[in-house]
């Protein structure tokens, strides 16, 4: 019950475990671990979110000390003082503006919260969706390289993430109900001029793209699927996190049978969630897809994605990314995410 509970209650307040050992020039010191050594650009966030600050690349470690020395690229709100902790995240920007971008509020219906960013591109359209417990600004990160194509985007949020409103139960309903929003944001593109829309999903937010490519009402403008990390079947998802905890498998089991039976209020659910709706891991895609996933992801497995590309190589392309965290491909390896995208969009989705 412990895991089906979890799974589907919200983080109010991510832990705050990296420690700020110092700042001057330009540049912070951390305590060093996986996180805080790992390639490429991030966020610090600390003070429950009060404080923000994009970190660049690694300048210098000390070993003896068990430090690591990072440039500071912006700090958004706050101040860095040493013996403040934070916790370390793949997103790079606030809004839209910090990344550069013109942007404005989509007018969607509906009470979850949506940026619109223009494009050149006559009728092309990107619409990005976050994943669980996340928020839209995790689209931000590939952002600049779709709007450098000319795509017209929406980054939306949908209900029970922190940008939205609570679902009714006040619980993630792992894309069931939301959903209803992936729609919303589909109807808007629709109805705006969108003759062709990308789809960009990460790790939760695949399984909506993948559900929409196969039963939204607007699915024949769904040209392509981008997924990041992304979940393709929750159950062997779940079933690789009790083995990754060295938990016996018959939990996980156990787990999405609460989820989805009779005792799904033990949960705290108002209802079950029948989780075989999104299970598409055996069903040929509609559209084709890239997949960007790194080796290392202990929340999603690689080896599922291994698996769907291995059945569909017609449709599904895979790119493996070497290191780095879940959904943290774009900020350990840019180019190889942006090159990967930009060929298979040129040889994989029609133009309209």
């Amino acid at each position: 019950m412990h895991i089906a509970r979890t799974l589907v209650t919200p983080v109010e307040r991510r832990p705050e475990r990296i420690r700020i050992v110092g700042s001057a020039n330009g540049t912070v010191t951390l305590k060093a671990d996986r996180d805080t050594m790992a390639p490429g650009a991030y966020s610090l966030y600390w003070g429950n979110r009060t404080g923000h600050a994009r970190i660049g690349q690694v300048i210098s470690s000390d070993k003896k000390a068990g430090t690591v020395t990072r440039r500071v690229l912006k700090i958004y709100s706050g101040e860095l003082r040493p013996g403040t902790a934070g916790y370390w995240s793949g997103y790079v920007y606030p809004d839209p503006g910090a990344a550069g971008l013109p942007f404005d509020d989509a007018p969607l219906p509906g009470p979850a919260p949506a940026w619109l960013i223009p494009g050149t591109g006559r009728g092309s359209w990107v619409i990005h969706v976050h994943g669980l417990g996340g928020r839209r600004a995790t689209g931000l990160r590939t952002a600049p390289f779709f709007h450098r194509l000319g795509f017209t985007q929406l980054l939306i949020s949908f209900r029970g993430d922190p940008d939205a409103p609570p679902t009714a139960d006040g619980k993630h309903h792992l894309g069931l109900s939301e959903l209803a929003d992936v729609e919303t944001a589909l109807e808007y593109a629709a109805s705006h001029g969108a003759a062709r829309i990308i789809i960009a999903g990460w790790s939760m937010g695949a399984t909506m793209a993948l559900a929409a490519a196969h039963t939204s009402a607007y699915r024949d403008l769904i040209v392509g699927l981008v997924l990041t990390a992304p979940v393709l079947d929750w159950r062997r998802t779940l079933s690789s996190h009790t083995a990754a905890w060295l938990l016996p498998a018959a939990l996980a089991t156990g787990a999405f049978r609460i989820l989805g039976g009779p005792l799904h209020r033990l949960a705290g659910l108002v209802q079950p969630l029948d989780l075989r709706t999104l299970d598409f891991s055996g069903m040929a895609p509609p559209v084709p897809v890239i997949i960007l996933h790194g080796v290392g992801d202990a929340s999603t497995p690689i080896r599922i994605s291994e698996d769907y590309a291995a059945r569909f190589p017609d449709l599904v392309s895979l790119v493996k990314f070497p290191s780095g965290r879940h959904t943290q491909e774009w900020n350990t390896w840019p180019q190889l995410w942006e090159g990967s995208v930009a060929r298979w969009m040129r040889d994989s989705t029609p133009s309209k």
